[in-house]
């Protein structure tokens, strides 16, 4: 018998300045129906500043047996975790994990930085605060259409969930925390390059991916943002940031051209890659949290 293929979707609640209040709630109210359409569980990352104006939204999500995660606490461009300095790191999530705590009613064991970024200093530190899982790194991932630009440690940092070393976050080691990282081979999988080189391509990687998940047993993790299923209303581009801070926060811009726009065909593409990974044998979809307490704590 094949063993079980673990499939983690994961969702990044970022601010999203362009889109409103209510449209947000929709697009998570859609997220929602969508995930029990496909019966299936997920993680969602979410920024602690958001949190209680979406509370009702969370709540319909913890009923479901979904999991939050922690997202940072403002995901604003001060929130770096390769750069920010210690006290600053420990302030922001130890402010962001209670405020998550108090709003979810449950323990927070999963972390993704805004912006995929992380350090060893981040996980000393979400070690000190119970979490079992950062899922800030993206193993052999080199593209255009990330935040990160290239982040030259990603190249070398290992495919399957590792528990880090304590003075570099991408290298194994001994520490209390497992590093699950985002699928990549080369193209990540997440939902930008979904817009971007369309769904055939997606499916393909996803069935590279199957592949090598039935031969070593890591898991497949997808990245999405649920805000990118409602309209955009204004800029998402901060006007106040350098150049140089905007490529170094953002990534390059020039990818939104490529992209496609259309909230309804969003929603219909990932339905669709989602339906697709449904249908290969022996996938099972899987929060982080279960991921670890299930397979890697064993």
């Amino acid at each position: 018998m094949s063993k079980p293929v673990s499939v983690l979707v994961t969702w990044d609640i970022d601010p999203t300045p362009e889109v409103t209040i209510e449209n947000k709630r929709e697009a998570l109210k859609q997220t929602r129906l969508l995930l029990r359409d496909q019966q299936i569980l997920s993680t969602l990352f979410c920024h602690a500043k958001i949190a209680d104006q979406l509370s009702g939204e969370i709540e319909g999500l913890l009923q479901d047996n979904h999991e939050i995660g922690c997202h940072g606490l403002t995901h604003g461009s001060e929130e770096d975790y390769n750069r920010m300095p210690e006290d600053m790191q420990r302030k922001h999530l130890y402010e962001a994990t209670d405020i998550l705590r108090k709003s979810t009613g449950q323990a927070i064991s999963s972390f993704r930085g805004p912006r995929m970024k992380t350090s060893h200093m981040t996980q000393k530190l979400l070690i000190e605060l119970g979490y079992a899982a950062d899922c800030s790194v993206a193993s052999q991932r080199v593209d255009f259409v990330s935040s990160n630009l290239v982040n030259v440690s990603w190249i070398f940092a290992p495919r399957l969930p590792y528990q880090p070393s304590r003075r570099n976050a991408f290298r194994k080691g001994d520490q209390d925390i497992w590093v699950i990282p985002l699928s990549a081979i080369i193209l990540p999988f997440i939902s930008s390059a979904l817009y971007v080189f369309k769904i055939n391509i997606m499916k393909r990687l996803f069935k590279a991916l199957y592949m090598e998940s039935r031969c070593t047993g890591k898991p497949i993790v997808y990245l999405i943002h649920p805000f990118e299923f409602a309209p955009i209303t204004g800029s998402w581009i901060p006007e106040n940031l350098s150049k140089t801070q905007l490529i170094r926060t953002y990534g390059f811009v020039f990818r939104e051209k490529f992209c496609e726009k259309d909230p309804n065909e969003r929603f219909r593409m990932n339905k669709e890659l989602i339906k697709y990974m449904r249908s290969f044998p022996n996938v099972q979809f899987k929060t982080v949290r279960d991921f670890v307490s299930d397979t890697l704590m064993r």
